[in-house]
């Protein structure tokens, strides 16, 4: 699928040659103790995870077509807007992560926006000409309604007029 990494089976530990120090100079330890070869190794080691961890140039494609295609499919049918949230444009998701959508739909009531967006997805799923495959459309009633379905093998949920999701993500993006 493209979302996975292969991982080196080399240890990649941040003592590579040294012996590990004691267990209590690590939980607790005084930075200006800590040496500049200790600091360059961890750093290292981060950068090392952080590739390990992070989405591929082929799951970030997969993920934006999805997006761009729900996006697409809701407004000219629905006339609303939806806006990822979430680990997606953060790009913090992992492999078998969903995609977090919010439909904003005006002055349209919440139940209407998400029967009207299950039922177009509803008709999506059984287009057999359908640009990508839609499948297992849900509408969960709860205290947040979602629309819960797979595009292309990938969850997606949308939620409705959700701002709060929008204004963590504008958040985390300035820090």
């Amino acid at each position: 699928m493209g979302d996975l990494r292969a991982c080196s089976p080399e240890p990649r530990g941040l003592f590579i040659d040294d012996r590990l120090p004691p267990l209590q100079s690590l939980s607790n330890p005084n930075p200006p103790t800590i040496g500049a070869l200790q600091w360059q190794r961890a750093e290292q080691t981060v950068q090392e995870i952080i590739r390990e961890v992070q989405p591929t140039e082929v799951s970030e494609e997969r993920r934006k077509v999805v997006v761009d295609y729900v996006q697409r499919l809701i407004k000219l049918r629905v006339g609303c807007e939806i806006f990822p949230f979430g680990s997606v444009p953060l790009k913090t998701y992992l492999p078998d992560g969903d995609i977090d959508l919010t439909a904003f739909g005006g002055q349209a009531v919440e139940d209407t926006l998400a029967y009207e967006v299950y039922s177009v997805l509803e008709v999506e799923d059984q287009n057999r000409d359908a640009e990508f495959v839609v499948k297992d459309v849900q509408l969960i009633h709860a205290e947040v309604k979602l629309v819960k379905c797979l595009v292309q093998n990938i969850v997606v949920d949308i939620s409705f007029n959700q701002l709060g999701g929008l204004c963590t993500l504008c958040f985390l993006e300035q820090l």
